[in-house]
């Protein structure tokens, strides 16, 4: 939904009535619940240690420490938590019943768009 329409069904809802503004606030609870429930639930993943999950705009995200495999590296030895290499974000979905997953990087999506919105309010 883009931002006109977001901002044209806010114009419909204030020419509601109180009770059905109710309504409409009561539906969007309950399918709000319904979406947060069926949320991704990820396997552990092996040479990974999760520091932090965080759902947004559809993917799940989680910033991981990891091991690189290779012989020799700090990274092998002790506890991976301890001497993984990162956090990184990296975002996961399904695509037609498949896990995905993809590499985001040092600083997660939501930190981003926050940065483009005050870049955007300090140029104005």
């Amino acid at each position: 939904m883009t931002f006109s329409s977001v901002d044209s069904l806010c114009q419909n809802l204030q020419g509601l009535s109180l009770d059905q503004k109710r309504q409409v606030f009561y539906w969007l609870a309950a399918a709000i619940a319904t979406e947060e429930a069926a949320e991704l639930v990820l396997p552990p993943r092996p040479n990974t240690s999760v520091v932090e999950q965080r759902h947004y705009e559809g993917k799940t995200y989680q910033n991981e420490k990891r091991r690189c495999g290779k012989a020799g590296c700090r990274c092998m030895e002790g506890d991976i938590a301890a001497v993984g290499h990162g956090p990184y974000w990296y975002a996961y979905w399904k695509d037609q019943g498949k896990l995905r997953h993809q590499y985001i990087g040092k600083r997660p999506p939501w930190l981003r768009s926050q940065a483009r919105a005050t870049l955007q309010t300090l140029s104005e």
